[in-house]
């Protein structure tokens, strides 16, 4: 699946995740665009951090971290299912 939900993914992060400030979440989800590969994502917080200097590399690594869970959550054969309930 090519196309992910920026608001769905921010809504996720923010339940998974509720002490951090939807305004990072959604300034790294933007700045990013689409949820990097595992090995692109070196860059991918150096890009944020750089443009956002006031997030902590911990918060933006949790970001993308959930972002991906999510992501796998979503590809996921169950995922039509969850969306049921």
């Amino acid at each position: 699946m090519d196309d992910h939900d920026l608001g769905d993914a921010a809504h996720y992060i923010e339940a998974e995740r509720p002490g951090i400030s939807s305004d990072d979440i959604w300034a790294v989800l933007n700045e990013v665009g689409r949820c990097p590969a595992p090995a692109a994502q070196p860059l991918a917080e150096d890009l944020v951090r750089t443009v956002h200097p006031h997030i902590r590399a911990r918060t933006v690594r949790t970001i993308l971290n959930e972002w991906r869970a999510f992501q796998d959550l979503e590809e996921s054969p169950d995922w039509d299912d969850l969306e049921d309930d």
